[in-house]
């Protein structure tokens, strides 16, 4: 009887834990268009046709003092290697590859934000380090 109740309580305990792991979904091109026209502050410019053909959609949105960026590349792949080559290792970023997602932060100055899901890579900056909590607010409400 001990053996099992001791086993339904590590299963209990594995369950919990797995209950509070935060299971990322890229955001879609929809849901950032969506959540800047929204904004009225910031202004959207598709700049896909600047780009090379690894990407599917590159969008900026700028406002005043803020600046977000949508990449969707090609392939999960592309998008690993583009955040990689560009911030892996670089001073100042803190970069944590989990399982899933990789996620680079910059605190230095400014605030920096980037998160790699699937082929989609979204980055929220700017140079005024107050503004990190329009930042945040503006993920949060990307599903983040």
């Amino acid at each position: 009887m001990k053996k099992i109740l001791k086993g339904l309580c590590i299963l209990l305990f594995i369950f919990i834990l797995s209950a509070c792991t935060k299971d990322y979904k890229p955001i879609t091109y929809t849901k950032f268009m969506e959540t800047f026209k929204s904004e009225p502050e910031y202004l959207i410019n598709n700049k896909t046709p600047l780009v090379d053909e690894k990407f599917e959609r590159f969008i900026i949105a700028a406002g005043k003092n803020n600046q977000f960026t949508f990449y969707e590349l090609k392939t999960e792949e592309a998008a690993r290697n583009y955040v990689e080559l560009n911030y892996k290792g670089q001073k100042g970023y803190s970069y944590k590859d989990k399982k899933d997602y990789i996620v680079v932060k910059n605190s230095k100055g400014g605030y920096f934000y980037l998160i790699q899901i699937d082929n989609v890579i979204v980055i929220g900056n700017t140079e005024i380090k107050a503004n990190k909590k329009e930042v945040n607010r503006i993920f949060k409400e990307l599903g983040f």
